[in-house]
C-alpha cells in the first residue's frame, strides 16, 4: 500500500464509509489494529480508528477496491484478492497508481468496464507504522478505463466527494495519466541518479536541455497512441515544481524508495515508454538509458 491509500482510507472512514486497509507490511497492520492511524496535519494530531488486514486473510467481497500499491505489487495483490473472493463482477477497481499501462495489466483480472483509472494530486508522508503526515490539498480525476460511464461512475464520485477528496469525472483521463507519468519519468529518475532535490536540479542553467530530449520521446510515443500532450506544456509543469514554495525542497518518491533500499517503479515509467516505443517503431534512447541506469543502481538491492 502506498502512503496515499492511507490518506484516502482515513478520509473515507471519517466520512462514514466502511473501510478496510489491506497491506503486506506486518508492523503497519498490527499497529493500525491496536492503536488506529495517527494523523498529523499542519494544525493538529488525531487518531482514526481503522481495521487493517493482510491480502491473504481477506474474507469478504468489496464494492470498491482502491488500488494504490506500488506498481510492481499490483498484479500479486489483484490475484490474491481474486483468490480470496474479494472481487465480484460488481466490484469497481479504482486504480490510482503512478505509471503507465495499468489498464492493460488489470484487465487480465477483470473486464475494463470494472476498472476506473484515476490521477490523484493528494500527497502523504509516512512517519512510521500507522503514522501519517498529511499536508496540503489535492484532487482526483477519474474515468472508466473503456471511456464509458455507468451508475458506479457517479456513485464513486459522490463517495469520494463526501470524504472531501475533490473528485472529478474526467472525459480524458489518459491525458492526465500521461502528463503525470511524464513528470514522474523526469523528476523521479534524474533526481535519484543525481541525488538532488527538485530545486537543486532546477538551479542548473542547462536543466531544460537535459529534460527536453526525454520529454520529446515520451510525447512522440503518446501522440502515436492518440494521447494529446505537448512538449512545452510538460516542460512548464516540471519547471513549476522547482521553486521552494512548490516542490523544490523535496526529493521525489523514487529517490525515497531507492534510499530506503526498495526497488523503484522505473519499469512502469521510462521502461514502459521504451516498451511502447518498440511496439510502435519509435526510438526512445534517452528513456532506455535512464531505465538501465536506475536498474544498475538497484542491483545492490536484488
Amino acid at each position: 500500500m502506498s502512503h496515499n491509500e492511507r490518506r484516502i482510507g482515513t478520509y473515507l472512514k471519517q466520512s462514514g464509509q466502511d473501510v478496510t486497509l489491506i497491506d503486506y507490511w506486518k508492523d503497519h497492520v498490527h499497529r493500525i489494529n491496536e492503536r488506529g492511524i495517527e494523523v498529523q496535519t499542519e494544525h493538529d494530531t488525531y487518531t482514526v480508528e481503522m481495521y487493517a488486514t493482510f491480502p491473504e486473510e481477506v474474507n469478504q467481497t468489496y464494492d470498491i477496491i482502491v488500488l494504490l500499491t506500488k506498481s510492481m505489487q499490483s498484479e500479486q495483490m489483484m490475484q490474491t484478492l481474486k483468490n480470496q473472493g474479494a472481487i465480484s463482477e460488481d466490484t469497481a477497481i479504482l486504480c490510482m497508481m503512478n505509471g503507465l499501462g495499468h489498464d492493460e495489466r488489470l484487465s487480465r483480472f477483470v473486464p475494463k468496464s470494472q476498472i476506473f483509472l484515476a490521477v490523484t494530486m493528494w500527497t502523504t508522508g509516512l512517519r512510521g507504522p500507522g503514522q501519517l503526515l498529511l499536508e496540503g490539498e489535492g484532487a482526483i480525476d477519474f474515468q472508466r478505463a473503456d471511456g464509458k460511464e455507468d451508475h458506479r461512475t457517479q456513485e464513486i464520485a459522490d463517495i469520494l466527494n463526501s470524504a472531501h477528496l475533490n473528485a472529478t469525472i474526467s472525459n480524458d483521463v489518459f491525458k492526465a495519466i500521461w502528463s503525470k507519468a511524464t513528470l514522474n519519468s523526469v523528476l523521479n529518475p534524474l533526481y535519484t541518479i543525481l541525488d538532488k532535490k527538485i530545486g537543486e536540479f532546477g538551479a542548473y542553467n542547462y536543466s531544460r536541455a537535459m529534460i527536453r530530449p526525454i520529454i520529446e520521446e515520451i510525447v512522440d510515443v503518446a501522440q502515436a497512441k492518440n494521447i494529446d500532450i505537448y512538449v512545452d506544456d510538460l516542460i512548464a509543469k516540471i519547471e513549476a515544481a522547482y521553486p521552494d514554495h512548490s516542490q523544490g525542497l523535496h526529493y521525489p518518491s523514487m529517490h525515497q524508495d531507492y534510499n530506503r533500499g526498495r526497488l523503484t517503479e522505473i519499469d512502469y515509467l521510462n521502461g514502459q515508454i521504451v516498451e511502447y516505443g518498440k511496439s510502435l517503431g519509435i526510438a526512445t534512447p534517452n528513456n532506455e538509458l535512464i531505465t538501465h541506469i536506475i536498474h544498475q543502481l538497484e542491483i545492490k538491492y536484488k
